[in-house]
């Protein structure tokens, strides 16, 4: 029922553990491609990640200049996207060919509860989905005899129809559909292939996007895996079997191991610690947030590795010790210090900002660092977020950025169904998803879409509305957001913002607020060009595929960027949809591990290595996380810490703090050891992470011990 792995007339598969060099053999792939003649367009590289295909595009250029400036350096994702919003791919789809962001994503689940689903019932229902999504369950035709007939094949149609209703498309199909639409469209493949594709962390992308990759390469398909480092990062659901399908379906493919380390011995000897613990544990491949009793339509077709990885050389214990540091402080602001002593030292020792990573397990103490940072004069950088631009949706006041970029996104494009069910949805405890409900099934019968809708009910409604109805509310949103749209026409940049803002009534410290953040998400900064999906005015409008070329800013060129709201919608989204570093230059880094994906740090700080951050707190609550289940959440994060900390080149370094107020550690999610009373005030002892003994060349117990002791604990 699944989609079989086409072969590809040359292919090769170069694998190695973290910090091996797979990146650098791929780039030197590319330069031998050019050097044989290859034209920078026949080429197309894919990253896991945007920051990823960012450094990759960079190091390109380095390594083969403006020849290598000229590939496309991006993510399947975008690939996918850029597909879809084409003219052929929107009508093959029937959607409006861009994702749905965080902040729309709300609306769609409410429409969902529709169902009667109770809500945990729905969230699994809804993970088995995209799961098999991802995984291309239904085949070429996506059919849906994957489905069990009854409830679950129910709440997947309701589920396709209000995608179908509102335009949008989920993360987790974006690839599946875009590798049905070429199998339907063999003039759009032909046209879409490229002559070599390569892929740097294929381990790390879906079974979808790995069959995209493939499906685009038309002479040659070159991988690069780490079978262990089977991390979510960007995709949903990673798909480490598919470097055995990979393998299976290239027989003949040539393959390249690696295994010489060119990480610090620190990092060498962590990663060699964790992986050890990953094959000692039979740690299984997947996400721990996955239904776990939902067998994969692919599990039994291959094996998650190809089997050739050979394992690098590791540093003995006192080599490691040498480039580890162990910052331990009594509570989060020595920490705080600690962590800025550190890179003062390292600055000082001549380190370029931009080389060193503080890897973040909590966004708080994202946020604390950097602000640390600044206060010591160390210029940081952090990923440009969106999703906090959601907000509360049934409180006006605590939507209002939400509202002030639907009302944006209105006025980019009037035609927006997406945009429409979002704005018509705010200030009610349902979304008004009842009403949206009958208008789908109205629609569906007379073969109209949501915009065509809102129209017919507002010219047939009379004069006086429906007061004290759900259709009433709606509708006098939809005429609200008509008469923005007209205001609005002809504004851009700030004074379109301002006018909006003002239309909204967004006054006082949340108003303030709300117009500070959206200002922020839609400034124009140096990225690569915005993928078609979102900035096309038109849904009928015709879109090119994205590139990786770097849209220049007004300092670069004398000119201003782009203002007008379809410029302004399009940044908001991307920063919403994947969020990067911008302005990274001269800047210590400060992310998550997602971010960290295609760097390689001088330095690498774990940051907040504390139990209750890393792993979180339902880790070592047994009524939460039965046995199986603590099993599957301490694989996925030896492979996430393993992903990360092998990278570091030169120091390896970890902090965590041993005390904390006692209502700060609840707020945070602590993993609480015992409370202590400290001058009247409740104290809550906090223990370093149980992985730290696999990283800390210095611990003599194991990690497995830690876990286990520390799960036997009562938690508080």
């Amino acid at each position: 029922m699944t989609l079989e792995l086409a072969p590809t007339p040359t292919a090769a598969l170069i694998e190695g553990g973290v910090g091996c060099g797979k990146t650098a053999a791929l780039i030197a792939r590319v330069a031998t491609f050019l050097e044989d003649g290859a034209a920078p367009e026949d080429m197309l590289v894919l990253a896991a990640t945007p920051d990823a295909a960012r450094v990759l595009g960079a190091r390109l250029t380095e390594a083969a200049g403006e020849r290598g400036a000229a590939i496309e350096v991006t993510c399947a994702r975008e690939v996918a996207l850029g597909l879809l919003a084409s003219e052929e791919g929107r009508a093959f789809s029937g959607r409006a060919g861009r994702l749905v962001t965080p902040l729309e994503l709300g609306f769609i689940m409410e429409d969902m509860k529709t169902s009667g689903l109770k809500q945990r019932r729905l969230r699994e229902m809804l993970k088995f989905f995209y799961r098999n999504w991802t995984e291309l369950a239904g085949g070429a035709d996506d059919d849906d005899r994957w489905l069990i007939p009854g409830e679950e094949a129910d709440t997947h149609a309701l589920l396709k129809d209000v995608l179908r209703f509102t335009g949008g498309i989920l993360e987790p199909e974006a690839a599946a559909m875009a590798v049905r639409f070429l199998l339907a469209c063999p003039e759009v493949l032909a046209s879409a292939q490229r002559t070599h594709v390569l892929v740097d962390d294929y381990q790390m992308h879906s079974r979808a996007s790995q069959h995209l990759a493939n499906l685009l390469a038309r002479d040659s398909v070159t991988v690069a895996a780490d079978p262990t480092a089977v991390v979510e990062v960007f995709d949903s659901y990673p798909y480490g079997e598919g470097i055995g399908e990979f393998a299976q379906a290239n027989e003949d493919c040539e393959r390249v191991v690696l295994n010489e380390s060119h990480a610090c011995a620190a990092a060498a000897w962590a990663a060699s610690r964790l992986r050890t613990s990953l094959d000692a544990g039979a740690a299984p491949l997947g996400d721990a947030g996955a239904e776990s009793d939902a067998p994969s339509p692919t599990q039994s077709t291959s094996s998650a590795t190809s089997g050739t990885t050979a394992a690098p050389t590791v540093p003995d214990r006192a080599a490691a010790a040498a480039s580890f540091s162990a910052l331990k402080a009594a509570d989060p602001t020595a920490e705080m210090d600690a962590v800025a002593g550190a890179m003062q030292a390292a600055l000082e020792a001549g380190a370029d900002p931009s080389s060193i990573y503080v890897l973040a397990f909590h966004p708080a103490w994202e946020r604390r660092i950097s602000r640390v940072l600044e206060t010591r004069g160390i210029a940081a950088a952090t990923p440009v977020r969106g999703r906090v631009a959601a907000g509360d949706y049934r409180d006006l006041d605590r939507c209002a950025a939400a509202r002030l970029l639907t009302a944006l996104a209105l006025v980019a494009n009037a035609h927006d169904a997406l945009a429409w069910r979002a704005w018509c949805g705010f200030g009610d405890y349902l979304a008004n998803s009842a009403v949206f409900a009958d208008l789908r099934a109205e629609a569906d019968e007379q073969g109209k879409g949501l915009v065509a809708m809102l129209d017919e009910v507002a010219a047939a409604a009379p004069e006086e509305g429906f007061p004290g109805t759900g259709i009433g509310r709606v509708l006098d949103a939809y005429c609200t957001g008509r008469t923005l749209i007209e205001q609005a026409q002809g504004l851009e940049g700030d004074t379109l913002i301002c006018t909006l803002a003002s239309a909204l009534n967004l006054t006082g410290e949340n108003g303030e607020r709300a117009i500070q953040l959206v200002r922020a998400l839609t400034a124009p900064e140096a990225e690569p060009v915005a993928s078609a999906s979102d900035t096309s005015s038109d849904a009928n409008a015709p879109v090119p595929a994205p590139s990786n070329a770097i849209a220049p800013t007004s300092s670069e060129t004398g000119t201003a960027a782009p203002s007008g709201a379809r410029a302004l919608i399009a940044r908001a989204r991307r920063r919403m949809n994947a969020p990067i570093f911008e302005n990274s230059e001269g800047r210590v880094l400060v992310g998550d591990s997602a971010h960290l994906t295609g760097r390689a740090p001088a330095m690498l700080v774990l940051a907040g290595f504390t139990n209750g951050f890393f792993p979180a707190r339902d880790f070592f609550d047994a009524t939460v996380t039965t046995p199986d289940k603590q099993k599957l959440v301490r694989a996925t994060d030896t492979r996430r810490l393993y992903a990360a900390a092998g990278k570091a080149t030169q120091r390896l370094a970890a902090s965590w703090f041993t005390s904390i107020g006692l209502v700060e550690a609840e707020t945070l999610k602590l993993e609480i050891g015992r409370v202590k009373l400290r001058r009247g005030e409740r104290i809550a002892v906090t223990a370093p992470s149980i992985y730290l003994a696999d990283i800390d060349p210095g611990a003599e117990t194991c990690t497995a011990e830690a876990a286990e002791t520390a799960a036997a604990a009562p938690s508080s």
